[in-house]
């Protein structure tokens, strides 16, 4: 049966041989070795000096902002960064990660990826004020956030449910746009820096191809949704990208539950597709003011001129 070990400062650990590993913090691990620990490479001796003395089958030094070192007995040693947080209390930090540790050997998770949850758990754990319980949704959510690269920002109606939810846990205000987005242009950018300086996390939602096409018609869109996702995705003021196939972004609405619904455009308040699902719970609507003469459809009939000639003279 494993045995997972969170030491007592200064005490004795002979009485923690056998054990399978044990989760010495920074100064529990300097007392235990008298060895100071300024480096990656000072928690690595450390720990190759705990396995060998007790038996462990790896030790997992907690080096708090920078993160977890797993050692094993022969040497070998793997740091696992966190990321920098605003820390409110270390209270329950070292439990969160004993118990995410424990978590997961019991469901059979290889010894890195527990210490990767467990520096999740322990992170999210003090931006909390005294113990507090860390929910599997809030691990997914931070999870996703932590990932890098435009891809990321691309995300299901599901997976965004998660991120709003831990958003507005952290009291950030959500504003929510939609539209085709077919050939990204000026007037698109500009409304969407305009939505972003409404709130804290803008999520954009783009028509599917399918949706585009019962829209606009059969020769749209110009670039698939694919495409499209990724392109507002690169955009620094847009934080989320989901693409849906409905014909009105009630769904997402419903389920996100943004602070504000905005749209771009000449539209009254009470003409904005979805208004009456946010004022219901008590969200903003707002319209953004609007670069005049721009439009994809304006770029396509520019183009079809421009071609104009060459067809003829062909």
């Amino acid at each position: 049966m494993p045995v997972i070990v969170d030491p007592i400062r200064g005490g004795n650990y002979e009485q923690y041989r056998g054990a399978t590993t044990m989760t010495p913090n920074r100064l529990e691990t300097e007392l235990a070795t008298g060895r100071r620990i300024t480096t990656p490479e000072d928690a690595a001796h450390c720990g190759r000096e705990l396995c060998r003395r007790l038996g462990l089958q790896h030790a997992i030094i907690t080096l708090d902002r920078d993160g977890m070192t797993v050692v094993e007995p022969d040497g070998r040693w793997e740091l696992f960064p966190t990321r920098a947080r605003a820390v409110y209390d270390i209270t329950g930090a070292g439990d969160m990660v004993l118990a995410t540790i424990g978590v997961c050997y019991a469901a059979g998770t290889s010894v890195p990826d527990a210490v990767r949850l467990a520096n999740v758990a322990a992170g999210l754990e003090v931006e909390k004020v005294g113990v507090a319980v860390v929910s599997l949704d809030e691990m997914r959510c931070e999870l996703l956030a932590d990932g890098h690269g435009d891809g990321v920002k691309v995300v299901t109606l599901d997976q965004m449910e998660l991120l709003a939810r831990s958003h507005r846990q952290q009291g950030r205000k959500i504003v929510f746009t939609n539209g085709c987005f077919d050939l990204l242009h000026v007037g698109h950018v500009s409304y969407l820096q305009e939505a972003a300086r409404l709130g804290d996390v803008l999520v954009v939602a783009a028509n599917s191809d399918a949706s585009v096409r019962r829209l606009k018609g059969p020769t749209r869109p110009v670039i698939g949704e694919s495409d499209r996702a990724r392109m507002l995705a690169a955009l620094a003021c847009v934080d989320h990208v989901l693409v849906f196939d409905e014909d009105t972004p009630h769904e997402m609405l419903h389920r996100i539950r943004p602070d504000v619904l905005v749209k771009g455009g000449t539209y009254a308040l009470d003409e904005v597709v979805g208004h009456e699902v946010v004022t219901a719970y008590g969200g903003e609507v707002c319209v953004t003011s609007v670069i005049g003469g721009v439009s994809t459809t304006k770029i396509l009939d520019s183009v079809a001129r421009r071609n104009e000639p060459s067809r003829r003279s062909a």
